[in-house]
């Protein structure tokens, strides 16, 4: 089975280092996602044109959004999100968007970090995680990061997607995830027609990087069952 590994913000498609040695046994890709347009579901078209046929979506945070949309473009046979909603951004996250924008544009990256690192991830996390994405998020291009920003702002509601579609649908969440609760996480789940919810204890945003063991067997264990 083709596995799309869909990175989270403000990372890029080297966040997924720790899953590749456990998706061995599949055909995995990992599309820069910044690369792909301005809109999540420019993103996501560019992406179902790299799948060519039955491709399970693993989506963290902001490539969750994008993976959303792909069940729009592809024969997406399950699904997973990892700490990202369905719903559109209400009006104040979206000037909190904005915010970030400004931020990258007139502070730069480094100052960027500085914000997200403890949104990310909780103070007593792995250092080596930790650092990690520091330096992923230091290598990105700003204006890059902007776009990804605002094509989160600017997505569309997918609940109607994640509600209608046949495939098995896994949402994750970190207990610690400030941007996604575990009770939303669970209500996102009920709401697919074979949704099922896992709670990473002790986590934060970034599951895959902070418990890289745990996260690939569970992902392990949803695609065997697919």
């Amino acid at each position: 089975m083709k596995v799309a590994l869909l990175h989270g913000f403000p990372l890029d498609e080297r966040m997924w280092e720790p899953q590749r040695e456990a998706l061995h046994d599949h055909d995995v890709i990992a599309p820069h996602l910044y690369s792909l347009g301005k809109s999540m579901d420019e993103w996501a078209r560019r992406a179902a044109e790299q799948v060519e046929g039955p491709v399970v979506a693993v989506g963290a945070s902001m490539g969750g959004y994008c993976a959303q949309r792909l069940l729009a473009q592809a024969d997406v046979r399950a699904l997973v999100l990892v700490g990202s909603r369905a719903d559109a951004d209400p009006p104040e996250r979206r000037r909190a968007r904005d915010e970030t924008i400004r931020l990258i544009r007139e502070e730069g990256v480094e100052r960027l970090w500085e914000t997200q690192r403890p949104r990310l991830f909780p103070e007593d996390a792995d250092d080596r995680a930790i650092e990690r994405a520091r330096e992923l998020t230091l290598e990105q291009d700003p204006e890059e990061l902007a776009t990804g920003v605002a094509a989160m702002r600017d997505r569309p509601d997918s609940t109607a997607l994640v509600r209608e579609v046949e495939a098995p649908v896994l949402v994750a969440v970190g207990e610690h995830d400030p941007f996604f609760s575990a009770e939303e996480a669970q209500a996102l789940a009920a709401s697919a027609q074979q949704g099922r919810a896992h709670l990473f204890a002790g986590c934060g945003h970034l599951a895959s990087l902070q418990r890289p063991d745990e996260f690939n067997r569970v992902l392990k264990e949803f695609l065997g069952n697919v």
